[in-house]
């Protein structure tokens, strides 16, 4: 079972982060704000262009552990 939580996860990069408990959906923390969210299929470019815009409602946002699958280096 997936444990969302609310407030700002314990470091800055890519969290699974949605408004509706989606782990498919990435947000960027950059110790302060989310961003706007950016999905699976993605390319790098459109994340980083969304990583780029701030989310203007956080309040609703959720966020969960990474994923096993992203590398040591991504987790905190």
């Amino acid at each position: 079972m997936t444990t969302w939580r609310k407030g700002p996860p314990p470091s800055i990069g890519w969290w699974p982060a949605s408004w509706w408990q989606d782990e498919k959906v990435f947000r960027w923390w950059d110790g302060k704000r989310w961003s706007h969210p950016a999905g699976v299929t993605f390319t790098a470019q459109e994340a980083a262009a969304e990583a780029r815009k701030k989310e203007k409602y956080p309040e609703y946002i959720e966020w969960t552990d990474r994923p096993a699958s992203w590398p040591e280096r991504s987790k905190t």
